[in-house]
């Protein structure tokens, strides 16, 4: 059964493999490449190259302002690599908890509420 993924998580999910190499092309990137978490319990799922290649595109249009080349424009010492998405309060390393985040998003340690900052489905209406 193939089961299908939202552009949320795929754009999601692209976040966790953008690190193998910012130039290379979706067709390019290998399954183990394309193979992330999908949540905590260490469950993955293989994105497809389509999906690889749509995520990038969303990525690039609806975040690349802001995490130009997997960086953090308001705080340049957090980046959006697995070990550091992994060390955020929730941590933010696998599909289910960075949708959780672009639902529901705090800042790093998990204490304050950014939506007003940060683009989120919360958000929608300041950040179309």
């Amino acid at each position: 059964m193939v089961k299908r993924f939202s552009p949320l998580n795929i754009i999601l999910g692209l976040i966790l493999v953008s690190f193998a190499s910012t130039s290379v092309s979706a067709t390019d990137l290998d399954e183990t490449t394309r193979t992330i978490p999908l949540d905590s319990t260490g469950t993955t799922v293989i994105l497809t190259p389509e999906q690889v290649k749509r995520g990038k595109r969303l990525f690039n249009a609806s975040c690349g302002q802001c995490h130009v080349g997997g960086g953090t424009k308001t705080n340049p010492n957090l980046g959006l690599e697995p070990d550091a998405l992994s060390l955020a309060t929730p941590a933010r390393d696998n599909i289910n908890a960075l949708v959780d985040y672009m639902k529901n998003p705090t800042s790093y340690d998990g204490l304050e509420d950014i939506a007003e900052l940060h683009p989120s489905i919360k958000s929608a209406d300041i950040f179309p």
